[in-house]
Parts: structure tokens; C-alpha cells; sequence
């Protein structure tokens, strides 16, 4: 079986010990060929040893996780991702598709990451370099990932005019008439896009807020779409809406 070549960023001593022991007790198919305690050493570690991935602490001094993937404009390694629970950096992972595992190390979650890694090489690299892509465009240019079974769709978040869960499914429905069905949850979306100018309506809708037209108070209530669509509107979720639509 060929080794994954892998390295370990990150400041504290007990971390890499750790994460290290981990993956020699569980992910036999990983070799750590090196650590680093810093960004400056990280980076000089990676162009030394050229790793098929890097674990990568993102709350780092001296530089954060994502400010050494700066200096790498075509990565040819992978990441996952290492963070104590950091809302803003998961969402921006998470929006990528990229993958993360939280501290402390749950064994499952890792054994998981490292799979996922394995049956996905082939897209690693493209999700990496959209991610550093989106880290600098702005909030309404931002590409959000939808993971397909042969493919990786990237999507302008303003092109996405309503979001629908059907069971463990989500269709994402766009401006030019297109639909993607994502093999994910509407939960997981509404998270990923919150912040972003979407709102949940209903159990089975999340919509783009500057996608709406109307608010129609007949027949329960519900949205006229850009698409000119009907979404409905629950009434737990009535008052949000209408304070979002003054």
C-alpha cells in the first residue's frame, strides 16, 4: 500500500503528539514525514518534504493556518483542516467542501477525514484553490462548493435563488433555471450560507432573500421568487420573514 505522505502544523507540542499518535494507532496508511510549530516552519517544511496532505492547526501565532496557504498559489498538497471550535473559519472550510476535524482529536472523526481524503484525491487540489480564491473575493462573489457523485460544481452564492430539502437532499434552484441536488441536508446548508443574505421560510425551504419579490399574505402565506416560483412560509417562521422584508 503506498504511504500518504503527511504533515502536522501546529503551535502546541501536546497537539502534534497527539494528532501524531492518533494516526499511527488508526490511519496506518499515513506517514508523518514532519512537524512544525509556526507558519515560517510550516512553509519550509512543506516545500522540503512535498506531503500528499497537511493537518493544519488554523489558530496559529505568527500567522494563521490559512496565511501559510498564501504562500502556496498552486498547492499540490491537500489540507485538513485542525481547529478548536472557530465559527467563522468552519463555515468558510465547510463552504468550500474542504474537510476538518475539530480538538480534541475524536478517532472516528479522523479515521473519517483521512477516508474521505483517500476516495477523493481527485478533487482536493481544485477545492484548496477555490478556497484561497474565495478567501479574497468579496461577500457577494463568493463561490460556494456543491460536491457532486463525478464532479464539483462551484456556484455564485447570488445566483442561488432558493435552497429545498427533499429527505437528506438539497436542490439548490438557479437564477439562469439550472438545479443542483446536493447529497447533503438543508440543515447543513442553512448553516453553511448563514451570514450571507439567506433565510429559512419553511422546514423544507431556505431562500436568498435578495431573490425575493413579493410576500403573498393569502392562502397561509408565501414568496414570489425572482423565478417567479412560490415558496411557502410557515407560520413559526412568518415574523422573520416579514422583519427581513421591511
Amino acid at each position: 500500500m503506498t504511504k500518504i505522505k503527511a504533515v502536522i502544523v501546529d503551535d502546541e507540542k501536546n497537539g502534534r503528539e497527539n494528532l501524531r499518535g492518533a494516526l499511527c494507532q488508526y490511519c496506518p496508511e499515513v506517514e508523518v514525514v514532519g512537524e512544525a510549530k509556526d507558519a515560517l516552519q510550516a512553509i519550509g517544511l512543506i516545500n522540503k518534504t512535498n506531503p500528499n496532505v497537511v493537518f493544519l492547526d488554523i489558530e496559529m501565532p505568527m500567522g494563521n493556518g490559512f496565511k501559510v496557504l498564501e504562500f502556496f498559489s498552486e498547492p499540490t498538497f491537500s489540507v485538513i483542516f485542525v481547529t478548536a471550535y472557530d465559527h467563522y473559519a468552519i463555515q468558510a472550510i465547510r463552504f468550500s467542501a474542504l474537510d476538518y476535524i475539530l480538538k480534541p482529536i475524536d478517532v472516528l472523526q479522523l479515521k473519517a477525514a483521512v477516508n474521505r481524503y483517500v476516495q477523493q484525491q481527485s478533487f482536493v487540489d481544485l477545492r484548496l484553490k477555490q478556497f484561497l480564491k474565495n478567501e479574497v473575493r468579496s461577500k457577494e462573489d463568493k463561490r460556494i462548493a456543491l460536491p457532486m457523485a463525478d464532479k464539483i460544481n462551484y456556484i455564485k452564492i447570488n445566483q442561488i435563488i432558493r435552497c429545498q430539502g427533499e429527505a437528506n437532499y438539497t436542490r439548490f434552484c438557479l437564477l439562469d433555471g439550472t438545479e443542483h441536488l446536493v447529497s447533503k441536508s438543508l440543515v447543513e446548508y442553512e448553516e453553511i450560507l448563514s451570514g450571507f443574505g439567506f433565510i429559512r421560510t419553511h422546514k423544507s425551504y431556505v431562500v436568498n432573500i435578495s431573490h425575493i419579490q413579493s410576500f403573498v399574505k393569502t392562502d397561509g402565506g408565501y414568496l414570489i421568487m425572482s423565478d417567479r416560483s412560490n415558496v411557502p412560509v410557515s407560520r413559526r417562521k412568518k415574523e422573520a420573514v416579514l422583519k427581513v422584508l421591511k
